[in-house]
C-alpha cells in the first residue's frame, strides 16, 4: 500500500487559549490518489474536543476541511504545554464497497479486527497560544503591513511627481517652440505689410 494516502496541512494544531472561551482551528486533508480514501480522527481526550467531521470518505483528487474545537477551559496550564494528541487514520475504500449504502462497513475498516496493515496513521500535536500573545502577533503583523503600505504609497507618489516633472518640462519646451513660431509668423506678416505699402507707393 502506498504511503501518504492523505496530505495533512498544517501538521500541528494551534489553539488560541482564552479562559472560559472555546477555541477552534482547522486542517485540510487532501486526497491526491485516484481512488476513494476513508478517514477517521481519534483524540486522547474526546470530552475536551469536538471534531467535525470526525470521519468521512474523500473523493479522488479532492480535499476535506476538518475543524477541531477545544471546549472552554477554566484555567490555562502553568507552562502552556498541552499533551493532547490526535490521530488521523486513513485507508483505501475497497472497490466493491457501496459508498452510499454500506458506510458502516466502510468505517469498520478502522476497527481492531480490521487489517491494520492497510491503515495509514498520522499523529498531530497540539500547541496552545496565549490570547494576548496571539493579539500581539496579529497587531505586529498589522503594523508591518501598514508600514509596507505607507512605504509603497510614498514610492508611488514619488514616481507620480517624477512623471509630472517630466510632463511639465515637455510642456515648457512646447510653449517655447510655439512662442518662437508665433514670433516668426508675426515677423513674416510685418515684412509682407511693408512690402504691400512699398508697392502701393510705386
Amino acid at each position: 500500500m502506498d504511503k501518504q494516502l492523505l496530505e495533512v496541512h498544517p501538521q500541528e494544531l494551534k489553539f488560541i487559549l482564552e479562559v472560559q472561551k472555546q477555541s477552534s482551528c482547522s486542517i485540510q486533508l487532501t486526497n491526491n490518489k485516484l481512488h476513494y480514501v476513508a478517514f477517521k480522527v481519534k483524540t486522547t481526550d474526546a470530552r475536551k474536543y469536538c471534531v467535525r467531521p470526525n470521519k468521512g470518505i474523500i473523493n479522488p483528487l479532492s480535499n476535506c476541511k476538518v475543524t477541531f474545537t477545544m471546549q472552554a477551559q477554566k484555567m490555562a496550564p502553568p507552562d502552556m504545554k498541552c499533551k493532547d494528541k490526535f490521530l488521523i487514520q486513513s485507508t483505501i475504500v475497497p472497490i466493491e464497497a457501496n459508498l452510499h449504502e454500506d458506510m458502516t462497513s466502510t468505517y469498520n475498516l478502522f476497527e481492531k479486527n480490521g487489517n491494520k496493515n492497510n491503515i495509514e496513521e498520522r499523529k498531530l500535536s497540539t500547541i496552545l497560544v496565549k490570547a494576548s500573545a496571539a493579539s500581539s502577533t496579529i497587531e505586529a503583523l498589522s503594523v508591518g503591513v501598514s508600514n509596507q503600505s505607507k512605504d509603497k504609497q510614498i514610492e508611488e507618489l514619488k514616481l507620480k511627481i517624477t512623471q509630472l516633472d517630466q510632463k511639465l518640462h515637455e510642456a515648457e519646451i512646447s510653449i517655447s517652440k510655439l512662442e518662437e513660431e508665433k514670433a516668426r509668423i508675426q515677423k513674416m506678416k510685418s515684412q509682407q505689410k511693408n512690402c504691400l505699402v512699398s508697392c502701393s507707393i510705386l
